[in-house]
């Protein structure tokens, strides 16, 4: 799914992006960045995922549509907006390094998911599994490849795309190509267990998925940093690999 991206254009004392308004305050090294998220209708939206990725701040808005972000430094920052049913959205905002800046966020509802007859439980399962995989990119906890970072990379098969990840490598198997973790115990590397739409697939190689199936990349080098969600007794000491499969239409 294309990600649309606003741009802040700073107009006076006020700071406009289409959909969304900031009004500064004076300097501080940093700034709580606190809103509201609401539909074309002006009707707040609960739930919605807001985060910056590059400083792994992650907050979701409440019944209210209210949000905060509680410590943003000033500069221009990219604030992730996506929640199932609604066209993901990237702001591009210069943070003024005031103790405050308040800000409005529309979103636009898909013309495809506005009844929910029309979309399989399934097919929601899924959806719903994808905003989960952006949640956890936003909070930063392991290390992430996006769909358009694939796109961009021009890779040919998924281990392409995760040669320049830190902590892994690239090994030959007997079905082509394969990712390991690095380990003090092994030359070869520690194999990590594999995840694909949230189901366990053990013994299975990460080039054995076609690379313009995959919608988003995980990786978490041990236990420790893991997700609860796909920690399995003794098979996430080497690691864990999750791949999440594209929408149909995306």
């Amino acid at each position: 799914m294309r990600i649309r991206i606003a741009t802040a254009l700073r107009i006076g004392g006020n700071c406009l992006v289409g959909s969304l308004v900031a009004v500064p305050g004076q300097s501080h090294a940093q700034t709580m960045v606190r809103g509201v998220v609401v539909d074309s209708s002006g009707k707040p939206v609960s739930e919605v995922a807001l985060g910056i990725v590059e400083l792994h701040q992650a907050t979701r808005s409440d019944e209210q549509g209210h949000f905060v972000l509680p410590s943003v430094p000033k500069g221009e920052v990219n604030i992730s907006v996506r929640r199932i049913g609604y066209e993901p959205l990237v702001v591009q905002f210069v943070v003024s390094g005031g103790p405050a800046d308040s800000i409005r966020v529309v979103i636009a509802a898909l013309p495809d998911v506005l009844e929910a007859v029309r979309v399989s439980a399934e097919e929601r399962r899924r959806r719903q599994r994808i905003e989960d995989f952006y949640w956890r990119r936003a909070r930063g906890i392991g290390t992430y490849v996006t769909r358009e970072e694939i796109l961009s990379r021009r890779a040919s098969v998924p281990s392409d795309v995760l040669r320049t990840a830190k902590g892994i490598r690239v090994v030959r198997t007997a079905n082509g190509t394969g990712i390991r973790f690095n380990s003090a115990s092994t030359i070869r590397g520690c194999t990590p267990m594999m995840w694909i739409d949230g189901q366990r697939a053990p013994g299975m190689e990460i080039d054995e998925i076609p690379l313009n199936d995959i919608e988003g990349i995980e990786l978490y080098n041990g236990a420790s940093t893991t997700p609860a969600e796909f920690a399995q007794t003794n098979s996430t000491q080497c690691g864990t690999i999750v791949i999440w499969t594209r929408l149909p239409g995306t």
